[in-house]
């Protein structure tokens, strides 16, 4: 049985603190449950793109694969491509602050170092591993990754701008981003070409350790 609270008293009664309540779990189940959809139907379009091609999946297909109507895709994603888009915007904000939280005593290699290697670690990689073998049998979609890899550059170059408190444009800035995007591609293409299966941060730091002079061995004659 339910106690009565005097009404007016400034303590909501018991019946309102029921309904705020429930109200909150509903608007958190409400929540997570479209999210369980808008990656249910993003797993199955990268998995068909895997299997077809992105140019020959179509909507309809992927509605069926992640068994939603085709309505319920266009209320996620206005087209196929977008699902390529959406799951790299996610991170950005994550991406920003892996840059942005390191100590300032660190340089701006060992912050892009330490950062990534961090916020790699928080990724999917099968859903990550999936988006790249969709991307190379698609020259629509290598477009589209040369796009998302110069938005993830201006993140990272807005990143370190911020610590330093400069423009986002700043040259040095942009030019170390660009470092780091080439490490990160040359860490992401050895771990695929080792079958994806070891550990991908590690293959990142790795990636970064080849940027030691000290790493390269001189020919010999």
């Amino acid at each position: 049985m339910l106690a009565i609270t005097q009404v007016g008293a400034g303590v909501p009664t018991a019946g309102a603190v029921g309904a705020s309540s429930g109200g909150s779990v509903d608007n958190g189940l409400r929540s997570r449950k479209k999210e369980r959809t808008r990656l249910a139907i993003a797993d199955a379009a990268l998995e068909l793109f895997v299997e077809k091609g992105y140019e020959a999946t179509t909507v309809e297909e992927i509605a069926e694969r992640a068994e939603v109507s085709k309505a319920t895709f266009f209320r996620y994603f206005a087209t196929k491509g977008e699902v390529i888009y959406h799951w790299n915007a996610d991170h950005h904000g994550s991406l920003h602050a892996a840059i942005v939280s390191r100590p300032v005593d660190e340089d701006d290699m060992l912050v892009l170092r330490r950062g990534l290697v961090q916020w790699v670690a928080t990724l999917d990689t099968a859903r990550m591993l999936r988006q790249g073998q969709a991307a190379s049998s698609s020259p629509l979609l290598r477009g589209m990754s040369y796009d998302l890899g110069a938005t993830w550059q201006a993140v990272v170059a807005g990143a370190l701008a911020e610590r330093h408190g400069l423009e986002p444009t700043d040259q040095r800035c942009r030019l170390m981003a660009g470092v780091a995007f080439a490490v990160m591609s040359s860490g992401f293409n050895a771990w695929v070409a080792e079958g994806a299966t070891g550990d991908y941060p590690l293959a990142i730091d790795h990636a970064f350790d080849l940027l030691d002079p000290m790493a390269v061995t001189p020919a010999t004659s």
